[in-house]
């Protein structure tokens, strides 16, 4: 899991402090910074990936010119609040407990200069760490150590083991994240190159769905088992899934539970290129395929298939996850995506702007609920916890925090809450 997330000069944020449940909902008006949150996470999932910074912020083209990164909007130009030289950020991640990797969680943070005489963007502070101190850093307190600049950047690991006297100083380049470069090197230590992989196997797993009908549609070639950012490939993952008939049967369940058909069992059609697409078979024996199935039960579909498969990510991050589901059956999506995250043990941050799913969130959802806005007096990002607004308990105790959030409630109660705000405008 994300556990917390520190953003320092990204995008609209100066500086902002993210903690995240295992369903963390993210509200928020327009323009307001919550497709900034998701770029950061882009951001940090790019170097999961192992890419160089200046691919991470641009675009990555593969073997025949094919994309296979967008990078993040507005380039390195726009990256950095208000057009700082640099941006950084502060990440606690829980890896999974193996007895290889045995850290509970680790902490991990970048700084990135994208100014640099003429040079691509660089790393000009990177650290990883325990909460007993640094396992590496590029500029550890205790012990300072001189960086040659340019584009090398140099690392001092903790002392102990063989480097008992004199703290192990390991190279890299500084035009790539020095946590990506970790594995690669058979002469650092064994214990460090797991942790390393332990971070980037969370950021890698996290995945980004802003789900299109039109693209769900689709036929796919069987055996193509990693559904699209768009929900591409849905029917051969629904096909995949099928196979196992708990997650089968799983599946059907809350098709029924959400949709007024009554989904008894999927079908597959082939086309002559051999691709196929669903069809969902009611208990009428009638078919309706992915071509024609309403707009709303396709991106359910689409949700739930991405939350089931072992194949496509541990954290998901959905724009509008609610987008097409009818306000009665809003309850069941939450009970769904809740069991998924606790039985899957995966995680979910989800926006949107809907008041209805807001008043129905449970205390544990609320907990972990966040607010994204702006003030008239300052013009970078804020981010607070919706339960840690002043007097919600109270407020919330005659009013439903739906009809808090469409009547601006929520914004008026953080700005006005402001430390910083002048005494005569609070």
């Amino acid at each position: 899991m994300l556990g917390q997330l520190t953003l320092i000069s990204f995008k609209s944020f100066r500086h902002a402090v993210v903690d995240f449940g295992s369903l963390t909902l993210v509200v928020g008006a327009n323009a307001s910074g919550k497709s900034n949150l998701r770029d950061a996470l882009r951001f940090l999932h790019g170097v999961g990936l192992g890419y160089p910074l200046a691919e991470i912020l641009g675009e990555k083209y593969g073997p025949g010119g094919i994309l296979q990164w967008r990078g993040i909007r507005g380039g390195a130009r726009e990256v950095a609040f208000e057009g700082a030289s640099d941006f950084g950020f502060v990440c606690v991640v829980y890896p999974p407990r193996v007895k290889s990797r045995p850290y509970a969680h680790l902490v991990y943070g970048l700084r990135v200069d994208l100014f640099n005489k003429g040079l691509e963007p660089r790393v000009t502070w990177e650290v990883l760490g325990t909460r007993q101190g640094y396992l590496w850093d590029s500029h550890p307190e205790d012990d300072p150590l001189p960086q040659k600049g340019g584009h090398h950047i140099q690392v001092r690991h903790r002392r102990g083991g063989n480097y008992r006297k004199h703290g192990k100083v390991s190279d890299f380049s500084a035009i790539r994240p020095v946590l990506s470069q970790f594995p690669d090197r058979n002469d650092e230590p064994l214990n460090v190159r797991r942790a390393c992989a332990s971070v980037l196997g969370v950021f890698q797993g996290i995945r980004f769905l802003d789900l299109d009908p039109d693209a769900i549609r689709q036929p796919s070639q069987p055996g193509q088992v990693i559904l699209g950012d768009r929900g591409e490939n849905l029917s051969s993952v629904l096909h995949n899934i099928c196979r196992d008939p708990l997650l089968k049967n799983t599946l059907l369940g809350w098709l029924r539970s959400l949709t007024p058909m009554d989904v008894v069992d999927f079908g597959f059609q082939t086309d002559l290129s051999g691709r196929i697409l669903v069809e969902l078979v009611e208990a009428s024996g009638q078919k309706v395929s992915a071509l024609s199935a309403s707009d709303g039960t396709l991106r359910f579909l689409a949700l739930i298939a991405a939350l089931l498969s072992p194949d496509t990510g541990r954290i998901y991050f959905f724009e509008e996850f609610d987008n097409g589901i009818h306000p009665t059956r809003l309850h069941l999506l939450l009970q769904l995506v809740r069991q998924v995250c606790r039985e899957q043990q995966v995680q979910v941050i989800g926006t949107t702007h809907n008041p209805a799913l807001l008043g129905l969130l449970d205390e544990e959802a609320l907990k972990n609920a966040l607010l994204v806005y702006r003030t008239e007096a300052a013009p970078d990002s804020r981010i607070r916890r919706i339960s840690e607004l002043p007097d919600i308990e109270r407020v919330l105790e005659t009013e439903d925090l739906g009809s808090l959030h469409a009547t601006g409630w929520l914004e008026d109660a953080a700005f006005f809450s402001e430390p910083e705000c002048p005494a005569a405008e609070c």
